[in-house]
Parts: structure tokens; C-alpha cells; sequence
């Protein structure tokens, strides 16, 4: 099961909630805690001071003995206690509604105001001990004290009512949160709605930008931008099965129709010879096409691993040349190799993009003028040039030159050519070198230069 992004930003909003909730319960619990604390030690304080002057200012102790109620009054309730004892140990006044043992403590001197410091605390009853004077000047140890049971009653409410209050803001924000999440995230839902109507028909389509959340505006900038690629593919893939079944469609018929001629009559050996090598120069175009074919698409998905090493552009551009001497001889051209220095590339892949580019020149190059290789370094990149000085590309096919089975003038087809895939083959050996391509035709020529970094 999927989890939902509204479920869980929900949930992490109602544990920050719970946890600031928390955080400012526990400090309002520990100043409640901290100012009952105070209010307790200073009636405490209080409390012994008055009992001071009640002794030192009463006519006798029998007195004081005889109106115990008076003591009570001024105690309050029944959390308190009052120990009164002679210098002998004796009681003279005890008030200990729950009887409890109270333990020895160092009293303060009798010339001292008690202090906050002074106060113990034992078993849930804070105590305070203090010497006083009595009415003939007699000394009096006074013990003064209140049970905390009250206050731990409060403060034991008072958390419960803070678990409350955090439980309940906590559901409170799950739920609100989950809510304003669900309706904050609408336009994602709408923006799927509006992607799943998209279909190869409808590549064309874009995103509405103007209206969506500045947080969604650069991920449907992205799509947008997918789709304009992907409308782009699409069209080249059509485009390519189009020209592909072009492609393959001439060479079946022209195979057929010799066949077809040499089977509606009786021929002689050497008439039946003839249509076999026809037939062979067909079989060897669908050849090169496939295997043209099967080298994009290696070289498209990185089948094609790179063998780099240093080569001498001089012997490269010497081999070339060598290698076209003859047909460039038929076309009454010369070949000029000015290629020199080294380059670090895949010899098989330089020779065979060189090789594209040269059987191009030769083939457009106007008969007595010279097709040159040469080289240049710029910015980086080095430059190797293919210059033929045949009739100028009008500007409007440089664009597409690249393109599988692309042609300008597909009525100048050979049968000796790539089939339109001679270029292509060249764009993507430069995409496996991590380089460039360009073409250059003006009235002085065609120059096509394939970049690599440096």
C-alpha cells in the first residue's frame, strides 16, 4: 500500500504540534510547581515569625495552653503543624492532626529571620525549626509545617488536564492538517487528470503555468519541457519509420521487378548473370543499411565502448586520401591533406566519420576542384575539417543535414551511398567522443568540421 504524502505531513504536523504543546505544558507545569513552592515556604516563613511574637508577646504560657483554639484559627486547616517544646524537651504545644513523626532538626537561632533555605522536606511535609523566647524569657524550640497532599493534589489535576490538552491539539492538528493538505494538494490531483489525457496524439499539449502554485510552477515548467522532447521524438521516430520503409521499400521493389522480368520468359545464362549481380548491388544496399542501422542504435544506448588512443592526424588524413584516390580520380578532383599534429580518439570511429564526410565531398565536390582535410584549434576544441567546394545547401536543410536518412536532393541517390545515413553515422560517433559537429556552406563551398574537446 502507498503512503499517502497528505497522511504523512499530517502526522508530522500533529507531532510538532504535540511536541510544542508538550514543551510549553511542561513549563507551565514547573512555574505553577515553582510559585505554589513559594507561596508555601513564604506562609511557612510567615507563619513562624507570627508564632515568634505570639509567644514573646503572651502574659504566660498556662495561657496559651488554655486557648489551643487560637491556634488553630491561625493555622488554617488541618495540613498544618505546630510543635512548641521547653528547653527540657517537653511539649507545650502540639498541633499534628495527622501524628506523624517529626524528625530532629538544627532550629535557627532565635535572633535570625528564617530564609527559604532553612526549609526541609519530609515525607510530603515541609518543615521549618526556630528558637523563640517565651513570656517569663523562657526558651521555646518552635516547629512549623504543612503537608503538601493539597499541593500534590493540584499539580496532579493540573498534568492531567495538560495530557488532555496535548492528546486533544494534537488530534486537532492531524485533522486540520490532513484537510488543508487534501485541498492544498488539488492542483496535483488536476495536474494528473491533465497528464493522463495526454497521448501520442496529443503530444502537442502543455500545462497551464499561470495558474498553478509557485511551488508546482517549475516541476510543470520541467514537464512542459519533457513534452516538448518527447513531441519531438515522437515526430523524428514517425518520421524515421516513414523514411525507413521509404528506404527499404525501393530496393524490394527493384528486387522483385528483375525477378519478376526474368521469370516471364525464357533468358540466356549471361541474362540471368546480369540479373543476379542487379540483385546483388540491392542486397548489398539493404546490408549496409542494416548494419548502418544497428551501429545508431548501439551508439544511442552506449553498446559501442570507446578504444581511445593517440593518433597521428597527418598518417589518418594520408590513409583517407588513399583510400578515395581512385574515385576521386573518376571525378576528376584532387585530395588535399593539410591534417597534422595528434589527437587522442577511437581510430575505427575517426576513420569512418572522415571517411562519411569525404565520400560526401567527392560525391557534390564540382569535377577539377580540390576537396581538402584540415584542422584548426579554438576555444578548447579541436577542429577537423572536411572542405569541398561543390554548390552551396541552401540554409534552410542545414538544420536537418544530421538526420537519419535525410537528403536534399533525394533524386541524386546512389547505389553505392549510405542511404542517408551517412551524416547521422557521423553525428553520433561525435556524441561518443563527447563532441561536436557542424557544417558550414556558403558560395565558396561546403566545410564540415567535427570538434573534439581538448
Amino acid at each position: 500500500m502507498s503512503k499517502s504524502i497528505a497522511w504523512r505531513l499530517a502526522l508530522a504536523i500533529a507531532m510538532t504540534c504535540a511536541l510544542v504543546l508538550s514543551v510549553i505544558g511542561v513549563f507551565l507545569y514547573r512555574s505553577l510547581a515553582s510559585e505554589l513552592a513559594f507561596r508555601d515556604d513564604q506562609a511557612l516563613l510567615g507563619r513562624l515569625e507570627q508564632v515568634r511574637a505570639l509567644l514573646h508577646d503572651s502574659d504566660s504560657l498556662e495561657a496559651l495552653q488554655e486557648r489551643p483554639r487560637l491556634y488553630q484559627n491561625m493555622l488554617g486547616n488541618l495540613d498544618s503543624v505546630l510543635l512548641v517544646k521547653r528547653a527540657d524537651g517537653s511539649p507545650l504545644i502540639a498541633i499534628n492532626p495527622h501524628q506523624q513523626t517529626l524528625p530532629d532538626m538544627q532550629p535557627i537561632a532565635q535572633g535570625r529571620a528564617p530564609q527559604r533555605a532553612d526549609i526541609r522536606t519530609l515525607d510530603q511535609t515541609v518543615l521549618l525549626v526556630g528558637m523563640a523566647q517565651g513570656p517569663a524569657g523562657e526558651t521555646l524550640s518552635v516547629t512549623v509545617g504543612k503537608r503538601l497532599d493539597e499541593r500534590e493534589q493540584m499539580l496532579a489535576s493540573y498534568r492531567l488536564r495538560l495530557y488532555g490538552a496535548v492528546g486533544l491539539g494534537a488530534l486537532l492538528a492531524f485533522g486540520l492538517g490532513l484537510l488543508l493538505l487534501r485541498r492544498g494538494l488539488e492542483p496535483l490531483r488536476e495536474l494528473a487528470h491533465a497528464m493522463a489525457g495526454i497521448d501520442p496524439r496529443s503530444l502537442d499539449q502543455r500545462m497551464a503555468t499561470h495558474d498553478v502554485p509557485a511551488e508546482l510552477k517549475e516541476p510543470v515548467q520541467a514537464l512542459n519541457a519533457m513534452l516538448t522532447r518527447l513531441e519531438d521524438s515522437f515526430a523524428r521516430l514517425s518520421q524515421f519509420s516513414a523514411d525507413l520503409a521509404h528506404e527499404i521499400r525501393t530496393p524490394l521493389h527493384n528486387l522483385l521487378g528483375s525477378n519478376s522480368l526474368a521469370l516471364n520468359q525464357s533468358r540466356s545464362p549471361t541474362e540471368y548473370q546480369e540479373v543476379l549481380a542487379s540483385n546483388i548491388e540491392e542486397y548489398e544496399r539493404l546490408n549496409r543499411m542494416a548494419e548502418n542501422l544497428m551501429f545508431l542504435a548501439r551508439a544511442e544506448h552506449g553498446q559501442r565502448p570507446l578504444q581511445l588512443q593517440v593518433l597521428d592526424l597527418g598518417e589518418v588524413g594520408d590513409e583517407l586520401c588513399d583510400y578515395f584516390e581512385a574515385l576521386a580520380e573518376d571525378r576528376q578532383l584532387q585530395l588535399d591533406n593539410q591534417l597534422s599534429g595528434s589527437l587522442m580518439a577511437d581510430q575505427q570511429l575517426l576513420q569512418r566519420a572522415l571517411g562519411n564526410l569525404l565520400a560526401n565531398a567527392v560525391r557534390h565536390a564540382q569535377p577539377g576542384s580540390t576537396v581538402r582535410l584540415q584542422r584548426h584549434d579554438d576555444a578548447g576544441f579541436c577542429w577537423i575539417g572536411v572542405h569541398n567546394p561543390g554548390p552551396p545547401i541552401e540554409a534552410q536543410h542545414l538544420g536537418k543535414l544530421f538526420d537519419r536518412f535525410y537528403r536534399v536532393d533525394p533524386s541524386r541517390a546512389q547505389p553505392g551511398d549510405s542511404g542517408g545515413l551517412g551524416l547521422a553515422i557521423v553525428h553520433s560517433i561525435m556524441q561518443l567522443h563527447g563532441g561536436q559537429v557542424r557544417v558550414v556552406s556558403d558560395t565558396s563551398g561546403t566545410l564540415f568540421e567535427l570538434g573534439f574537446a581538448q
